[in-house]
């Protein structure tokens, strides 16, 4: 359980200083060209969530090949299955098919969490570039033309 829960704060604590560095790039971005700037940040965004989740599949599987826990009611045979299972968990959607037992339980909660720090910063941003009149007034202008 410590481990586990020793594991998740790490993974929360790099999550969340790579992913400010990412947001403070991608206001960089969308200040330096109003045009394709935002395009960009988003993109760049999208990376930066999937890579948080790509770590914490990591971390679950290897959690799992070392005995902290494992997944319940499915077979879970591939990697795949667990980067899936990380997709849902970080973006708090929680379908429910894959549930984690033992220890990994609490590495879900910390990712859960995770998600959605990270998912409310990305849509804090997106929100400021988007009533921003600097960029708004350059879709104004490509609308116009």
């Amino acid at each position: 359980m410590v481990a586990s829960l020793l594991t998740g704060a790490a993974l929360f604590l790099g999550s969340l200083r790579v992913h400010l560095r990412t947001l403070s790039l991608s206001r960089r971005l969308m200040a330096s060209n109003p045009k394709w700037g935002f395009v960009e940040a988003c993109v760049l965004l999208f990376v930066s969530h999937f890579l948080v989740a790509l770590t914490f599949a990591m971390a679950f599987w290897a959690g799992q090949e070392l005995g902290f826990g494992g997944f319940k009611d499915v077979a879970v045979v591939s990697f795949m299955d667990i980067f899936y299972f990380s997709l849902v968990n970080i973006t708090t959607l929680g379908l429910g098919d894959i549930m984690p037992t033992g220890h990994l339980r609490s590495l879900a909660g910390v990712e859960a969490l995770t998600g959605f720090i990270l998912i409310s910063c990305t849509a804090q941003l997106i929100h400021e570039a988007g009533t921003s009149k600097r960029l708004s007034s350059s879709f104004e202008e490509k609308n116009s033309e």
